[in-house]
């Protein structure tokens, strides 16, 4: 046997040595070394295994040489870096680091055998594995044709190793293993990578959806919603996320969802927040984290979940760009807005920049009828001008202070113009008749700036790391509510003006540590401070003797400061294919009210603890089939604006006011799910909410609707979604979405339930080099929001996008709700009082859109710079 082993080895050297003899040519300068062995890896046919902790992104080099062989190349240029190189076989050479030779530990012999396969089960051919000690390479190997490999090594027992296995076409790999127990490493499924697919015109696909241990990963990139949509499109069509006509976005039942880009929570009103999502590229996207119910290292704040927008990135030298403009016919009226993104890096240096602007113009039509008690009526119809304009800049710096460390600052400057006309025909009937004419005029200046420093200590190459982040916001608000009415009564003609001007300063800072250990558990901490003030102020003027004279009664001041003051820790364990996720979120609150005006002061602490477990059961890891189990308490507080103790009259007939008496709602939630039969998934749900906060109508004293939220006793909701694509050809996919679910408000002896059924359908049609087709269309049933009802909703897009110069330049014609069917209608019934509501928004536009991404040098990755105090902005409110 040692004499047939010897002759192998005796035979195998001309051939190891006949590979590094392999002649390149190549001209690099200053560039990635990465790139150096990926052109071999071109010219020489044969792969390079190295751990990204040994060959790190700052290592530079500069080559111009023809017909040198690969050996000769090697031993040119590593030395340099401090590398060595190894061939493990004919086809496979291994990169190590100098400072680690001559540390093996004392082992002994044995075999490790697997085998490598794709996504069908299918045997991955000439993929690369390696074996790893932390960042010491220690060996490797390639699997045969038909994707089984054997790796000889002395194992030492009760040790773990990590492997990592890259081969072209596909998503390289680590998998942690302690021997003996091996059997992680018997079969190892690779996933495809989208990015080489498209280089090697490889035709594959990835699921569009994956589960993870607490979260849904839907991979936008090379699926059906790379199909030309913007942001919110994305959105809409993307399984288990909802979003009606006014841009308001659930995950699922009546709860609103956090929406997040790159960590950073966009903190807007839902109207604000689906025009910034339009704004976002599809081609920005690489998928979306859907996170109904949040692990214990976000924020307890949001019963509705998180959805997540992660960005793609790339990560080489060199200026990236892109231009954009669009214009939107809106019936008779028009919008158009255009940007311009530029990212640089040189060495490790990252500087982002962007600037938009837009406007629109658009009308709508509204009618209201109000029933009383005593069968007195009062009807209005009521014509709406908009007129808005947005701008935004953004501005962030980041630079590696070495390999492990970064620092990063970010600026962010967001300001608005929104003027909005109303005039409205009222009429009412009872013992005393009265008609007349309103006009409304709403001005509104937002503007939000804010400034964020974070750094980040990468501590081993496991994924441990240690973070620091500080954040300052700077939010200020102008608004005016001029209002006057004609009656045929004179006597209650009015004419007044409402200024509700607010400033918030937010403070916030916070560490994050996580530490992942070899036998695949990870644990993280953290500690999070906030501190916010907020100046609310209404100052109601009425028009008397041609000047403006001060209403006290409706005139009100009020400061609040909330210090909030956090931690949280968790643990995460897999075995095998079972992985359980556990942790605790402690959040105190000190807050203190101050009513100027009425010289009201209040002060509240509360502690909360929030638990959250998250269990995953693979079934056949080939194609991604898992069982699941989520449990999470969840808190919602109530907004700044909300707390206030103001009376803001809107008009004659309709008033808001505010409650300093809310309290925070919790919510407990439980999940149980399934992911089978190649993508469809499936899951049912249960929460309990205590102290819901909800918005009440109700009347008050003189015919006056008064819309204040309330703390209702409880609410209760259950319900499903379901997933499944269906691909009738290559060229045509369809993908369906079915989501139900049962509400169950209590207000004290008032109760109100309402069960209702999402249903959405995506068709997709690609006509290859021609142009691509996309019609989409949703429904959903009657719902209930606190005491109102909601009609039914439905609408029906489609959309046409093509692509020229190389697929720089995208041209886009969507045409949005083609039958004209989108809607608002509302009943609300409390007290002997009805209100029906109705309103008609120009929703049937024609959208045109272009897009060229342009390039000078190479692309690179951006540095995302993480804020902390993302929840402080939402309750800002602008």
């Amino acid at each position: 046997m040692r004499k047939i082993l010897l002759v192998l080895i005796v035979l195998s050297l001309p051939v190891l040595l006949c590979a590094q003899d392999r002649v390149v040519s190549l001209n690099l300068n200053k560039q990635f070394i990465g790139l150096l062995f990926k052109q071999i890896e071109e010219q020489s046919k044969y792969s390079f295994i190295y751990s990204d902790d040994v060959v790190s992104d700052t290592m530079r080099v500069s080559l111009n040489v023809t017909n040198l062989s690969v050996n000769e190349v090697l031993a040119k240029v590593l030395p340099e870096q401090k590398l060595y190189h190894q061939m493990i076989t004919n086809r496979l050479i291994a990169i190590g680091s100098r400072n680690q030779l001559g540390k093996d530990k004392p082992m002994y012999k044995t075999t490790l055998n697997g085998k490598i396969v794709d996504l069908k089960g299918k045997g991955v051919p000439f993929a690369s594995i390696g074996l790893f000690d932390e960042q010491v390479l220690l060996g490797g190997s390639i699997s045969n044709e038909t994707g089984n490999y054997q790796l000889a090594f002395n194992f030492l027992p009760n040790y773990t190793y990590r492997l990592k296995i890259t081969s072209v076409g596909f998503k390289s790999k680590e998998i942690d293993f302690s021997y003996p127990d091996t059997l992680a490493a018997k079969q190892i499924v690779l996933g495809d990578d989208e990015l080489a697919l498209k280089t090697v015109n490889v035709t594959g696909t990835k699921p569009l959806m994956e589960r993870r241990t607490d979260r849904y990963i839907v991979n936008v990139e090379g699926s059906f919603l790379a199909n030309g949509n913007n942001g919110l499109e994305v959105l809409q069509r993307s399984p288990g996320i909802w979003v009606d006509n006014n841009g308001s976005i659930k995950i699922r039942g009546n709860q609103s969802v956090m929406v997040m880009i790159n960590d950073v929570v966009q903190r807007m009103s839902g109207n604000d927040l689906a025009d910034y999502l339009r704004t976002i590229k599809l081609e920005d996207i690489s998928k979306i984290e859907i996170i109904s119910s949040p692990p214990s290292e976000f924020e307890a704040s949001g019963s509705g979940g998180i959805i997540h927008i992660i960005l793609k990135k790339s990560r080489s030298d060199g200026l990236v760009g892109s231009v954009n403009t669009q214009y939107r016919k809106i019936e008779n009226r028009f919008g158009y807005g255009a940007g311009l993104s530029l990212n640089y890096k040189v060495k490790n240096l990252y500087l982002f920049g962007s600037v938009s602007a837009g406007n629109e113009k658009s009308e709508s039509i509204a009618t209201n009828k109000v029933t009383y008690p005593n069968q007195d009526s009062y009807s209005s119809n009521t014509d709406r001008y908009n007129n808005n304009s947005v701008a935004k800049y953004q501005f962030s710096i980041g630079y590696d202070l070495g390999k492990n460390q970064s620092i990063g600052v970010q600026t962010v400057q967001t300001g608005s113009r929104l003027n909005q006309y109303f005039n409205t025909y009222n009429n009412f009937i009872g013992a005393q008749p009265l008609s007349g004419t309103a006009r409304s005029e709403w001005f509104r200046k937002p503007i939000l700036s804010g400034t964020t420093l974070n750094y980040v200590f990468k501590l081993d190459s496991l994924g441990s790391s240690f973070k620091v982040i500080g954040d300052y916001i700077y939010s200020k608000r102008r608004e005016t509510n001029n209002f006057s009415s004609v009656y045929d009564v004179p006597s209650k003609n009015s004419t007044y003006r409402n200024n509700t001007p607010n400033t918030t300063n937010v403070y916030s800072l916070q560490t994050d540590y996580t530490k992942v250990l070899k036998q695949q558990i990870s644990i993280k901490a953290g500690l999070k401070f906030a501190s916010t003030t907020r100046d609310n102020e209404v100052i109601n003027e009425n028009y008397s003797g041609g000047n403006w004279v001060l209403n006290p009664n409706l005139s009100n001041q009020f400061i609040y400061k909330e210090d909030l003051s956090m931690a949280y820790a968790s643990a995460e364990k897999s075995w095998k294919k079972f992985s359980i996720k556990a942790g605790l979120r402690a959040e105190h609150t000190h807050m203190n009210g101050n009513s100027i005006t009425l010289n009201k002061q209040f002060t509240r602490n509360y502690l909360g603890l929030f638990p959250s477990v998250f269990v995953n059961q693979k079934l056949d890891e080939a194609k991604g089939s898992a069982i699941y189990f989520s449990y999470s308490r969840r808190l919602q507080r109530p907004s700044f604006a909300d707390l206030n103790p103001y009376r803001l009259q809107f008009d004659d007939y309709l008033a808001q006011i505010g409650n300093p008496d809310l309290t925070p709602e919790y919510t407990h939630k439980f999940e149980v799910g399934s992911y089978f039969w190649k993508e469809i998934a499936a899951d049912v749900y249960y929460s309990v909410t205590t102290d819901r906060v909800a918005q009440l109508a109700q009347p008050g004293a003189g015919n006056v609707i008064e819309y204040q939220n309330r703390n209702f006793s409880s609410s209760k909701e259950y319900g499903f979604s379901i997933y499944a694509p269906i691909k009738f050809f290559k060229w045509w996919t369809m993908n369906t979405s079915l989501a139900g679910y049962n509400l169950r408000y209590n207000l004290d002896s008032y109760q109100i339930s309402q069960s209702t059924l999402f249903a959405s359908l995506q068709h997709t049609v690609t006509l290859k080099n021609i142009v691509d087709l996309d019609v989409y269309g949703y429904y959903r049933s009657p719902s209930v929001n606190a005491n109102t009802k909601s009609s039914d909703q439905f609408n029906i897009d489609a959309g046409l996008t093509k692509r020229l110069f190389n697929k720089k330049l995208q041209v886009r014609t969507y045409f949005a709700d083609i039958f004209n069917t989108a809607r608002e209608k509302s009943y609300t019934e409390y007290l002997g009082t009805s209100i029906d509501f109705y309103q008609k928004r120009q929703t049937r536009t024609i959208n045109i859109s272009l897009n060229y991404t342009f390039s000078s040098g190479k692309k690179f990755s951006n540095k995302k710079i993480e804020q902390s105090n993302d929840e402080e902005k939402r309750r800002i409110g602008n």
